[in-house]
């Protein structure tokens, strides 16, 4: 386990991206987050808000190192219709 993360890598993380509901958000968020990961091994699941103004997509993955973790997120929050990261 690194000093810099209390996470033992390589793990399994799950990412999540928050934004305007609409019929392209999980989409962005796939385009964005999939070429960094291992796709065949991912899952993606959504979450619309109560309302269904917003909606969380939440990446799951294999994450290899605290480099690659941040890359996804890096690459989430470049986007400007991402609103939150977790």
């Amino acid at each position: 386990m690194s000093n810099d993360t209390l996470i033992d890598f390589p793990a399994e993380i799950a990412v999540k991206a928050m934004g305007l509901n609409d019929d392209e958000f999980e989409k962005l968020i796939a385009r964005t987050v999939l070429p960094l990961i291992e796709p065949a091994t991912a899952r993606i699941s959504t979450l619309p808000s109560k309302e269904g103004k917003y909606l969380s997509v939440r990446v799951h993955f294999t994450a290899l190192n605290h480099d690659h973790l941040q890359s996804v997120y890096i690459a989430l929050r470049a986007e400007e219709r991402v609103l939150f990261t977790l």
